[in-house]
């Protein structure tokens, strides 16, 4: 078994505040999350309900627990296993957030969900679809954060039209665990210690291709190649899952990536085709060699490999002041942290997190 205090010093673990910033580490200082309700996440489905058929969908409001606690609460409300609880994405816990949860119910069959009591959870509303609710089958999330104590209110404000070119698109330290503890088990997992809960095993997986996607974005970026092509490049189209190589760069393609028809990826790590190349290939080989053991894990463990797109747009950016207090609001689409888009903004300080560290 890994050393977990070898762990925590691996020199090679950089916190989430070591990650390049695109204009620079931000001097505007800022508080979130001093109560739950300074942390609003609203999930959009990718599809309309049909009002109709033999699953239920509901939609819960819940505040300070998380998606898996609900789902539990769920299978025991129905007498249903957890497995048969499914939910369109993981949510944070310290946040009040409305998202949807699924499961099979007899058409002919009542549900009284109207006197069901969840602790930190409200039902909004129920309708029926005629199929399962899947991981992944949202359009976006909508954002309202609450940001207390901030140190230059105007410049602050001035500093939010800079949001419409993009940020970077960083998975959130909320995917690392708890004092990057998921990045610790990851490591114990590609050293050969055998995990059996598929769920931490999961999460370990999950992580590792995040932190390795992280590090290959901080070095475009201090490259001086966010938006830059390099040959063999590999491109995803604005608003698609759809991405395409390029073998050489040219003026055209350029011209898509800086009007943000396209964007930039870089690679989820694991077994299968690379279609990246030539550079691109080669840069990317060269940041991931201190983790080519985790590159090399992911592909004896058969995850899938592939690219997200290295930048993200907010959308339907607004914001709101009352002395020292911005609220911000805006709309990112599905498996984008909002957390990114603040780092960019202010160097926050989490209080929620704080609190989780010092109980700890």
């Amino acid at each position: 078994m890994l050393n977990t205090e070898s762990a925590l010093s691996h020199p090679s673990f950089p916190a989430q505040a070591e990650l390049a910033y695109l204009h620079g580490q931000p001097h505007i200082r800022a508080a979130i999350r001093a109560a739950a309700a300074d942390f609003l996440v609203v999930e959009e489905l990718n599809f309309t309900p049909s009002g109709a058929g033999e699953h239920i969908l509901l939609q819960i409001e819940k505040t300070g627990q998380n998606t898996q606690f609900i789902a539990r609460e769920l299978a025991r409300l129905t007498g249903l296993r957890v497995r048969d609880i499914s939910y369109a994405g993981l949510k944070d816990r310290h946040a009040v957030t409305q998202q949807w949860f699924c499961f099979k119910w007899p058409i002919k069959q009542e549900l009284d969900w109207q006197t069901w009591q969840i602790e930190g959870a409200n039902i909004l509303q129920m309708v029926r679809h005629y199929r399962k609710l899947r991981l992944g089958a949202l359009k976006r999330n909508h954002f309202t954060l609450r940001l207390t104590q901030v140190s230059d209110v105007p410049a602050l404000m001035a500093k939010l039209p800079s949001l419409e070119a993009g940020v970077p698109n960083y998975y959130g330290e909320q995917r690392f665990g708890l004092a990057g503890g998921n990045l610790h088990l990851a490591e114990r997992l590609f050293q050969g210690e055998s995990i059996a809960d598929r769920q931490l095993r999961g999460l370990a997986l999950s992580a590792s291709r995040s932190f390795l996607f992280n590090q290959v974005l901080s070095a475009r970026i201090q490259k001086g190649h966010f938006q830059q092509l390099m040959a063999g490049d590999v491109v995803q189209l604005n608003g698609s899952g759809s991405i395409f190589p390029v073998t050489e760069p040219d003026a055209v393609l350029q011209q898509r990536l800086d009007s943000a028809d396209i964007h930039l990826t870089a690679p989820l790590c694991g077994e299968g085709k690379a279609l990246v190349s030539a550079d691109a290939a080669l840069f990317e080989q060269q940041v991931l060699a201190p983790w080519q053991h985790w590159v090399s894990g992911l592909e004896l463990l058969r995850v899938q490999v592939g690219r997200r797109a290295m930048r993200v747009i907010p959308e339907s950016v607004s914001a709101t002041v009352e002395a020292d207090t911005v609220t911000l609001q805006f709309a990112l689409p599905a498996g984008c942290f909002a957390t990114s888009v603040l780092r960019e903004l202010v160097s926050y300080r989490d209080i929620a997190r704080d609190l989780v560290q010092m109980e700890c």
